[in-house]
């Protein structure tokens, strides 16, 4: 059976699963006064890509002053839990977007949120993956 055939009986589902995983948050445990996670989830690839693409200037290098919004836009996107997108919060936290609101709740977790979020998400360090394929 070659690849084509196989993927032809994988469940259609299969391919419209969206993969979640939850996330200890230092930052987020400190403003409830327990332990508390987030639960990020993948994000489709050209919403990636155009979040990414924020972070670049106009001749298509990484602008690192960009890096932390971008990184936020991407958290923003990815988080599911808490809703970073709840009107109310956005309201009480006295912010107009969800990656301000990452930003408020997270501050340098951010980073570390997007990189997860790039892994669920298929989009891993090249190097990383280089040096997985020559292994």
């Amino acid at each position: 059976m070659n690849l084509v055939e196989r993927l032809l009986t994988v469940d259609k589902g299969e391919f419209d699963k969206i993969e979640t995983k939850k996330l200890k948050s230092k930052q987020l445990s400190k403003i409830v006064g327990e332990d508390a996670e987030v639960t990020i989830q993948a994000v489709d690839g050209d919403l990636f890509g155009g979040l990414s693409a924020s972070g670049l200037d106009e001749e298509g290098e990484v602008d690192y002053g960009r890096a932390f919004s971008t990184n936020a836009k991407i958290a923003a996107a990815g988080i599911i839990e808490p809703d970073l997108k709840n009107e109310q919060l956005l309201k009480h936290l006295g912010v107009a977007t969800p990656a301000d609101a990452a930003k408020k709740i997270f501050k340098g977790e951010i980073n570390r949120i997007s990189t997860e979020i790039a892994k669920l998400s298929g989009f891993e360090n090249e190097e990383t993956t280089d040096k997985t394929v020559k292994n």
